[in-house]
């Protein structure tokens, strides 16, 4: 296994390359994408990042992670990414093992494909080509889909609800979210449908803009409200205002 640490400061054609190929980042401010930049800068100085034998994790593959990881604290601080220590790149979609227990109590154990994965020991697995597809505003982020994960783990635990700032009701976000993540629950599932934990491949046409993943589990809806949130904004706002409310008071956009 080879591992990366430490990076050099971003140059502009570098910087330049980024935003081009994850254009969501060219709505924001100059000032905005000059505050990104410099967060990018420290998380790649800060973080570990390796990479499976075989696989060469090139210098805009790493500035493109450290640029949709620090979207989510762009107006928060890398401090909230303290308990996150390594970053694991791997070449593509993976098999992770699956177990669920259905409406009848039925344990159903398996394997299903996944773009990136959160461990609660502070390791975050991404998959090099799904990190390729993230950030071109389609509504799929596998990177601020796994920072979701580890910014709902500061409470210690995956439950969809973070640390809240100051002035913001736990109960009203409780309700908003729990109400949604129902209805879209009541939306999504079928008599007969067994959805798969850990499953996040790229959206499809579908009536809703979220991914079924989703409908999961609270923490699932939290992270995939947060890829549409950065991603389509204005999808997330249509289908559940309040939800987007809530995580427009926690990301702190301007």
């Amino acid at each position: 296994m080879k591992w990366f640490s430490r990076s050099p400061a971003v140059t502009d054609d570098l910087w330049n390359g980024a935003i081009e190929q994850h254009p969501i980042v060219k709505r924001y401010a100059l000032e905005d994408q000059a505050r990104l930049r410099a967060l990018a800068e420290r998380f790649l100085r800060s973080m570990q990042i390796r990479w499976t034998p075989g696989l060469t994790a090139s210098e805009e593959a790493r500035l493109s992670l450290a640029m949709l990881a620090c979207l989510p604290i762009l107006h928060l601080d890398l401090r909230w990414y303290h308990r996150w220590r390594t970053v694991l790149l791997v070449p593509h979609d993976y098999e992770t093992e699956t177990r669920e227990v259905d409406e009848a109590g039925v344990v159903h154990e398996g394997v299903s494909d996944a773009a990136g994965e959160y461990s609660q020991w502070g390791t975050v697995v991404i998959s090099l080509e799904d990190l390729e597809a993230s950030g071109r505003g389609t509504g799929f982020n596998v990177v601020v889909h796994e920072c979701a994960h580890v910014l709902d783990n500061l409470n210690g635990e995956l439950d969809g609800a973070p640390p809240l700032h100051s002035g913001m009701d736990t109960a009203r976000w409780s309700t908003v979210f729990g109400e949604a993540f129902a209805d879209l629950q009541r939306r999504l599932r079928r008599p007969g449908h067994l959805y798969r934990p850990g499953r996040r491949r790229r959206p499809e046409r579908r009536r809703t803009a979220f991914d079924p993943s989703a409908a999961e589990a609270p923490e699932e809806f939290f992270a995939v409200a947060s890829e549409l949130f950065f991603e389509r904004p204005g999808a997330l706002q249509r289908e559940y205002p309040d939800v987007y409310r809530e995580l427009a008071l926690f990301y702190r956009p301007v």
